[in-house]
């Protein structure tokens, strides 16, 4: 609304309210005195008309405070809520950070687990050669040892006499 327009409708009102106490057989007439009982007359009439003139506006008022009232209200709720929902998203952050204070420690033990599955590696993959090695040494003495073995039987089957005669004992005589 212009301000051309406020100061129209304001006049307007104005003369609504000489109107009504001109009505209420009130004197308007500033010149004029008045008693007592007529200045009282004519501020309840003035009071009466300008309460007619305000009574739409207040209601208007009223209706726009309640308005703001409720909006407020809507919005008290939705601060509320988004307050609510950034302690949760702190609290959220607060345990991410614990989390990601806690990756350097556990970063190193990983090395440390890494560096002796490295260690255990290394010395198994050396009993590994090791088993290897003594696996084929047993074998080598195996079969020595049966070579000694098929020698010795052999020898002892050379030895023995082919008429039955015992061993040890020449055929003394038999030429």
């Amino acid at each position: 609304m212009s301000v051309a327009t406020a100061y129209a409708v304001h006049a307007a009102r104005a003369k609504q309210a000489v109107d009504a106490a001109e009505l209420a057989g009130l004197n308007t007439d500033p010149t004029v005195t008045l008693t007592e009982q007529e200045r009282a007359q004519f501020v309840h009439g003035m009071s009466a008309g300008v309460k007619s003139i305000l009574a739409p506006l207040e209601t208007k008022v009223t209706q726009r405070v309640d308005a703001v009232i409720d909006s407020q209200g809507h919005l008290e709720a939705v601060v509320d809520a988004a307050l609510e929902r950034r302690k949760r998203a702190e609290g959220v952050l607060r345990e991410v950070q614990g989390i990601m204070a806690q990756v350097p420690a556990y970063r190193q033990k990983l090395i440390l687990v890494k560096k002796e599955m490295m260690a255990i590696n290394k010395r198994t993959s050396r009993l590994s050669q090791k088993a290897n090695l003594l696996r084929g040494i047993r074998d080598r003495m195996r079969e020595q040892e049966r070579r000694e073995s098929e020698r010795l039987e052999a020898r002892v089957v050379t030895m023995t006499p082919a008429s039955g005669s015992q061993p040890g004992t020449a055929n003394i005589g038999q030429e």
